[in-house]
């Protein structure tokens, strides 16, 4: 088989790892983003995040609000963030159970009043966020007999307040019973009226059954309005993210050939990624050959390529927490039929279109409307449908959503409606034709720029030319891994 050495993707590597310090987001833009958040929220709220759960031996991943507002990708943490107080001044303590316990114990990051009272008088007092992490263990000697060294206090630039993460139950149930506004969290619910109530439903219950009055509100749709558009540090990540994933489609155009499983395509894909120091992919990598091209998100992967097929490989590398998202469409014997061809060729013209109208203040309704009627002209012209009305037959999916933390980010340009420097997009254009075993898809990623757009997902090539040409170069060498079954 084809055979080509790993050195660019090497180099790629090394330069990635290079710039992987000046990725991090500074505390300054982390604070940024806490304020803005903060002020998003009701008077005298508390936002309450917490660290996603580990599952099983898979690698932990941050929940991606929590990441958000602190850069944390640790397992244990949380974050207790409060809003200003109404109108600037002292909230009067309410009567009953919550006083007395917000008495006895004040809410983490609140000031106690003189005389005891979390909120005495009429003072104002100050609420500073609290971030609670687990402890990093100390690096001291320990000699036998003596007592265990110190664990250090953790600590966390932008924080002025950071505790350890075994103090977080009991400051999130302090926070529940001194609540007299809003409480934004995000939780699991039961899911019928007979299931047994989840642990935060209980704790909620619970803390109003003590007299405590608070609205409980969910957090992800204040970030639905902030993620969307980007900052500099995040554009950087996800360009590098976008050129690890076009590395990646490149190697796997090189090393198709007929009589591959799709398995071992993804296989290609993924090391691509991980050489490239991408943590794993942002998604459920999806190789889909023949019948399989016109399953949306096929993602088991396990059938043999044939000559003749088409393999629509949707696929997105995860770098510094952040991820790509670019689909290519490709022949599996290295050149399209005449039938795949025209198709192709439609898909390519709405792709083109829709891409060549994004710029701030343009309506993503407008961008929809464009790709609907190039793909419908197309169809027509095909002889599949003899009006605009029979597209949905084969055009199955959405155009576009915002690419970031997440693959389908939080507040997607279709929510948005209307585009804004900063944020980034897909643009991703299909057709399927199940009768004929024939599904395109090409998607890229498009970062709104201030007068126009930026394609970070050009390394992938995708005209119908640069697709075969780089289909004729060498690609990886699977023979000395293979063994007789």
């Amino acid at each position: 088989m084809r055979h080509r050495p790993f050195t660019f993707l090497l180099v790629v590597s090394l330069l990635c790892a290079a710039a992987g310090s000046a990725l991090a987001q500074s505390p300054e833009e982390l604070q940024k983003r806490r304020q803005a958040i903060r002020d998003a929220m009701d008077p005298d709220a508390v936002m309450i995040l917490r660290s996603a759960p580990p599952v099983g031996e898979a690698a932990f991943r941050q929940e991606s609000n929590l990441y958000y507002l602190t850069g944390v990708n640790e397992p244990g943490a949380a974050l207790i963030l409060y809003a200003a107080r109404r109108g600037g001044a002292a909230t009067p303590a309410a009567g009953g159970p919550p006083a007395q316990a917000a008495a006895a114990a004040p809410a983490p990051g609140v000031a106690a009043a003189p005389g005891g009272g979390q909120r005495g008088g009429m003072r104002p007092q100050a609420r500073t966020d609290v971030l609670f992490l687990q402890p990093e263990p100390s690096d001291a000697a320990t000699v036998r007999g003596a007592a265990p060294a110190a664990v250090p206090a953790p600590t966390r630039p932008g924080f002025a307040s950071v505790r350890p993460a075994a103090d977080f139950q009991q400051a999130f149930e302090t926070s529940l019973l001194s609540a007299t506004s809003t409480v934004y969290l995000d939780y699991p619910r039961s899911r019928s009226l007979t299931a047994p109530l989840t642990a935060e439903e209980q704790w909620i219950n619970a803390a109003r059954d003590r007299g405590a009055a608070f609205t409980v509100k969910p957090a992800s749709p204040l970030f639905a309005a902030l993620r969307p558009v980007k900052s500099a540090d995040e554009i950087t990540t996800l360009k590098i993210a976008a050129e690890i994933t076009a590395a990646a489609e490149r190697e796997a155009m090189r090393s198709a050939r007929p009589g591959m499983f799709e398995y071992q395509i993804q296989s290609v894909i993924e090391h691509v990624f991980s050489v490239n120091g991408a943590s794993r992919p942002g998604f459920s990598t999806i190789v889909g050959s023949g019948k399989n091209s016109c399953i949306l998100h096929w993602s088991t992967n396990t059938r043999k390529t044939e000559p003749g097929d088409v393999v629509v490989m949707d696929i997105g590398a995860e770098y510094g927490m952040y991820t790509a998202d670019i689909t290519r469409t490709i022949p599996i014997s290295g050149t399209f039929t005449r039938r795949q061809r025209d198709v192709y060729e439609v898909v390519l013209k709405a792709n083109e279109a829709a891409i060549a109208m994004v710029a701030p203040g343009v309506s993503m309704a407008d961008i929809n409307a464009k790709v609907n009627d190039v793909l419908a002209e197309g169809l027509i012209a095909l002889g599949l449908i003899k009006d605009k009305g029979g597209l949905r037959q084969y055009y199955t999916h959405g155009l576009s959503h915002s690419v970031g933390l997440q693959v389908h980010d939080l507040g997607g340009a279709n929510t948005v409606g209307v585009l804004k420097p900063g944020m980034v997009i897909t643009i991703e254009p299909g057709l399927y034709i199940p009768a004929e075993n024939l599904g395109v898809r090409i998607e890229d990623d498009v970062v709104v720029t201030e007068t126009g757009h930026d394609v970070i997902t050009a390394g992938a090539p995708k005209s119908v030319a640069d697709v075969e040409k780089l289909m004729k170069e060498a690609g990886t060498e699977f023979a000395r891994y293979l063994i007789k079954k």
